[in-house]
């Protein structure tokens, strides 16, 4: 996988990801489990069942994660979702979701093609 180019097309922080796990095979191998990980799916399923509190709670560990993996849209998507349903039952976050849903499957598609 070109990890460098990987974090290039989305707008990541390679550099970051880097200083955090040191080499670029620790990486792919991290970024292999957050491609087969539900964490996002569980996000989406939450919203539209509109359980806010789960939302909360699952954007929060999807922020860590993507933050550890300096996935910076997602990063930064996962952080407005985050703070906007902290004890928000009522939270208004449809455009956030429809965005996550647009950045996560550019993501996906951007691994898919450097993983080749």
């Amino acid at each position: 996988m070109n990890v460098k180019k990987f974090y290039e097309d989305i707008n990541g922080n390679y550099n970051a990801a880097l200083s955090i796990m040191m080499n670029d095979a620790l990486i792919e191998r991290m970024l292999a489990k957050f491609m087969n990980d539900n964490a996002y799916n569980d996000i989406i399923a939450a919203y539209q069942n509109h359980d806010l509190e789960r939302v909360f709670v699952l954007s929060h560990t999807f922020k860590g994660v993507t933050g550890n993996l300096a996935l910076t849209p997602l990063y930064e998507l996962a952080s407005i979702i985050t703070e906007a349903t902290r004890n928000n039952p009522n939270a208004e976050i449809a455009n956030e979701i429809k965005k996550l849903e647009e950045v996560y499957t550019l993501v996906v598609e951007s691994y898919q093609k450097n993983a080749l």
